[in-house]
């Protein structure tokens, strides 16, 4: 599922996107809306713009499908004729596809947060949600105004929430952050270096985490993984 957002509503919505033709995406999840569309990052970035895809050219059982070219599907005569061609996708479709894949798979990377070793020397999971960021950026000033006892959670749901010292929030909000960046920046080259690539079976087998040339590596993600903040 990914974040969609139609042209004509406010509210941004979760669906299924799928690319049927280099004309034809198909839309599942949601009603039916041929406004355009936009797709969303869950930090509320756009990556993704499908403004002219506003006829519809097909609704089926689960979902419709839109084409960006007035085309609309006709329901064949019921005669025999020969099977057509498999679909072969286009360098940039395939290429798009696959930066679709590998930022669904940032998200949920990030959304499973990180393992941070206390002042105690135990060891807690911290999920990072979007929320949860958004909370851990509101408890910095509690930390920076040396506040000793901060309340907050970690991912185990059959915990209580409970206070943490001043130095042990210092120590996830800190391990998060960087965790966040890391991941915000390897998606970015990772993104790069799937644009420039040209053989279409290369850009299939990627898979989020695979390393990325030294080339299209970044200096902040060279620095980030020498600091290891990529654990």
């Amino acid at each position: 599922m990914i974040n969609i957002k139609f042209l004509d509503e406010e509210s941004i919505k979760q669906a299924d996107v799928k690319r049927i033709s280099s004309n034809i995406l198909e839309i599942t999840g949601v009603d039916q809306n041929i406004s355009g569309f936009h797709l969303i990052t869950d930090n509320g970035d756009v990556f993704g713009k499908y403004e002219d895809y506003t006829t519809l050219y097909r609704t089926l059982e689960t979902g419709f499908q839109l084409s960006n070219d007035g085309s609309v599907y006709v329901e064949p005569e019921p005669t025999p004729v020969p099977d057509p061609e498999p679909y072969e996708p286009t360098l940039e479709e395939v290429q798009e596809a696959k930066v679709l894949e590998m930022n669904a798979a940032q998200q949920s990377t990030i959304e499973y947060g990180v393992d941070v070793q206390l002042t105690n020397g135990t060891t807690e999971h911290f999920s990072l949600t979007q929320y949860d960021q958004q909370s851990l950026m509101g408890l910095q000033t509690l930390v920076d105004a040396g506040q000793e006892s901060i309340p907050w959670h970690n991912s185990n749901e059959e915990e209580h929430c409970k206070f943490y010292s001043n130095a042990d929030m210092a120590l996830i909000i800190t391990t998060a952050l960087a965790y966040v960046t890391y991941h915000v920046t390897y998606f970015r080259d990772l993104r790069i270096y799937i644009r420039a690539l040209t053989d279409k079976e290369d850009i299939q087998s990627i898979q989020y985490g695979d390393p990325i040339p030294a080339e299209y590596q970044s200096e902040v993600l060279q620095t980030l993984s020498q600091s290891g903040e990529s654990a």
